[in-house]
């Protein structure tokens, strides 16, 4: 029997991407109107995206460059969940991860680090805001990927990887109005690069089995000649 493994974050409002008086109930059955719509803004790179080159580069590859079945197969998760706050993630924590095994052409970095103020208090960790317990903990604290271990995966030619986390260093600096083009996005600038496609911002890792591999669908939204776009993934395993 197979059990279908959603790794994707709800849209919702979020300090970060959309304000609750942004979500527009245009109309509602509730009300007596003919149908339900509501209105909302969305922007390609929040909540989980997938990015095409063109998101670094100029002229590079959109998504519509890359074939779908990019996005379906088996996939090797490279478990470094034992990381702390402000940990960088190493070429050499990735290669321990990978041990003797060959890596597919999709690649995960698993971290739980939503999880790591308690399971229970994973979504209000990431949808923390100010005022809250956490404060801005889930970008301001995440671990991090150093350039040596985007090279490293990069050199592993995959079509695409995929975090759970806050993945470059700079991407707190963004909260606080820094110029991106001030900021270094590590991954961003290594990856992308090689045409290799990243999807960020994953959710319940914690909920894949301990295997190195799992079978993987990601179904971006059909935009066309996108930067990026919200994509579902869906891991499938054997129960």
């Amino acid at each position: 029997m197979k059990k279908y493994i959603d790794l994707t974050l709800p849209i919702v409002p979020h300090w970060r991407c959309m304000k609750p008086e942004e979500i527009i109930e245009k109309c509602s059955t509730d009300k007596g109107d003919p149908a339900s719509v509501t209105r909302f803004p969305l922007q390609t790179h929040w909540y989980t995206h997938i990015d095409a080159p063109i998101h670094q580069f100029p002229g590079a590859k959109t998504l519509n460059d890359f074939p779908l079945e990019y996005l379906f197969g088996k996939a090797t998760i490279l478990d470094v969940s034992y990381v702390k706050d402000n940990q960088p993630i190493t070429a050499d924590m990735l290669k321990a991860a990978l041990g003797d095994d060959e890596p597919t052409k999709i690649i995960l970095i698993k971290t739980c680090w939503e999880d790591s103020r308690g399971v229970e208090n994973a979504y209000n960790f990431w949808n923390a805001g100010e005022g809250s317990v956490y404060g801005h903990d889930y970008w301001d604290e995440a671990p991090y990927m150093t350039q040596d271990a985007a090279d490293w995966l990069t050199s592993l030619q995959p079509h695409v990887i995929g975090f759970d986390f806050p993945q470059d260093y700079d991407i707190r600096k963004l909260r606080f109005g820094v110029d991106e083009r001030l900021c270094y996005l590590t991954t961003h600038r290594h990856c992308l690069k090689y045409d290799i496609m990243m999807i960020e911002y994953m959710s319940n890792f914690r909920s894949l089995p301990d295997s190195k591999y799992v079978e993987f669908v990601g179904l971006p939204t059909a935009l066309e000649n996108a930067n990026g776009a919200q994509i579902r993934c869906v891991a499938i395993v054997e129960e």
